[in-house]
């Protein structure tokens, strides 16, 4: 029974996302057309020191929610689930932002916790990368937070989900106010970043001598894996990076590269959205981290994620397959 294009857009820290898709018999779906806009909330000293969102990121946001409804209708999406994540979970005036966001755009769009993020981002990942099993971790980055997912056993009943508050362009904020930031910066940077590790994975201690799979997604591993394979930014998608292995040593390659060279010169890296440029050495020290404190050495990629995942979850609880 053919059924129309449905579409999820996730409202993130630093970026505004869409996924519209065509939903298959098998429960399945086929990507149709994604759309990234940046929206930079979560780098914005209001937002950042005061929980505030500013007038000016209130309209950003906006304006990339009008494009991404507009495409969305465009492509003939019937249903269109829209959720905030990262620091929008903070924001004070998040309520006043809401109807605003209903007014000027019709969109009733969900605030959902970290826990849901890191759940709904897990089957994502897992309609994908259909081979991994437990015991596995799942970790999305974002702008603002880092929600983890851990699976000991086949079950889901006895997960263990997190959300940091780690994100590239929250500590890019923080901490590196320096293009390219000085080694003092970076000092600060990777103490801070292991302080929120240390405190915040500590229900994850008792797995930390086995051995995991790791799954990584989110955009700054996305260009990781795309500078690591020098692709261009038109053969980044999920059927050339999901399932791809990255180790340590070629990250911190990676790493090495650019921590030295300021924003204007990391906008030509093969594989690096520019406009993620100012963000990204944050972005991979995080990722550098991450693994370091879980004792793996490689990492694989996913691009399909929350966008997926919450098709996923409205097409289970719509249709009966």
């Amino acid at each position: 029974m053919r059924r129309g294009p449905v579409a999820s857009v996730d409202l993130g820290s630093y970026t505004a996302r869409l996924l519209v898709a065509a939903p298959q018999d098998n429960g399945k779906i086929r990507a149709m057309a994604r759309k990234r806009i940046y929206v930079r909330v979560g780098d914005e000293q209001s937002m950042v020191c005061s929980h505030l969102l500013s007038n000016a990121a209130q309209a950003r946001a906006i304006r990339a929610l009008r494009r991404l409804f507009s495409c969305a209708k465009d492509l003939g999406a019937t249903n269109i689930i829209a959720v905030a994540t990262g620091v929008f979970r903070d924001a004070s005036n998040w309520e006043e932002f809401w109807e605003l966001v209903r007014k000027e755009t019709g969109l009733d769009i969900k605030l959902i916790s970290g826990a849901e993020e890191a759940r709904l981002t897990a089957k994502g990942v897992l309609s994908a990368l259909k081979s991994i099993t437990p015991p596995w971790i799942v970790f999305d980055l974002g702008g603002g937070t880092t929600e983890f997912l851990f699976r000991q056993e086949e079950s889901s009943s006895r997960d263990t989900v997190l959300s940091l508050p780690l994100g590239a362009a929250v500590l890019t904020r923080r901490f590196l106010a320096q293009d390219p930031p000085g080694p003092q910066h970076l000092q600060r940077l990777q103490r801070a970043i292991r302080e929120i590790l240390d405190n915040g994975l500590r229900a994850f201690k008792n797995i930390e001598k086995e051995s995991i799979t790791v799954v990584g997604t989110g955009g700054t591993v996305t260009s990781i894996a795309a500078m690591i394979h020098n692709l261009s930014l038109e053969e980044i998608g999920p059927e050339r990076l999901n399932g791809t292995q990255i180790n340590s040593s070629q990250i911190e390659r990676i790493f090495d590269r650019i921590k030295a060279i300021p924003s204007a010169l990391r906008v030509k890296l093969p594989g690096l959205d520019p406009d993620r440029a100012e963000v990204i050495v944050a972005g991979i020290l995080s990722v550098m981290l991450i693994m370091e404190h879980l004792r793996e050495n490689y990492l694989f990629v996913s691009l399909s994620d929350l966008l997926e995942g919450l098709l996923l979850d409205y097409l289970e609880s719509a249709f009966d397959f």
